[in-house]
């Protein structure tokens, strides 16, 4: 990402630029060239620049670009340690409402990255299951029934009710 690319997307993060204003000074229109946005999360996960993956998400909710085609490179950032945009992109997945993402959000789930571990909320792992509840397929309800399995209270109580949501 250039710098000139990096300071506009601080400055739509910042309201510091009307998202119209944006629109015509980014290097593209983001929302007649959305597939723009996915290159830069591919060169974003590739040199691992952590800012820039929270600088993108913003983008996609201003613009409200819950797309099916940034959902391969989401996934792999949601694997990753080295960011923390993890509840953006759970919340980005229950938007979009994808299959692809189902394997991805149970993983995440489970997991326990480092910034998150005096969470005692286990915000993530919420918003992951809510993304599943909304999701709301067969493979999707299995993975809800695994996670109300769990040993953390948190985890299992919402499992159950995104169940009992999606099955009524």
């Amino acid at each position: 990402m250039t710098k000139r690319e990096r300071t506009l997307l601080i400055e739509l993060m910042k309201r510091e630029i009307t998202p119209e204003n944006f629109r015509k000074r980014f290097t593209v229109d983001v929302v007649k060239r959305p597939d723009f946005i996915r290159v830069l999360l591919e060169k974003t996960l590739e040199q691992k620049q952590a800012n820039d993956v929270e600088y993108l998400l913003t983008a996609i909710f201003y613009f409200k670009l819950f797309l099916e085609e940034y959902v391969d490179v989401l996934c792999k950032l949601m694997n990753e340690h080295w960011h923390v945009s993890h509840e953006n992109i759970a919340s980005i997945f229950q938007k979009t409402k994808s299959p692809k993402t189902i394997d991805c959000l149970y993983k995440a789930a489970l997991t326990q990255f480092k910034y998150l571990k005096f969470d005692e909320a286990f915000a993530l792992a919420v918003k992951c299951i809510w993304a599943l509840g909304d999701i709301n397929t067969s493979e999707s309800r299995e993975k809800l029934k695994l996670l109300s399995k769990s040993g953390n209270e948190i985890i299992k109580n919402n499992a159950i009710q995104q169940l009992g949501r999606v099955q009524k």
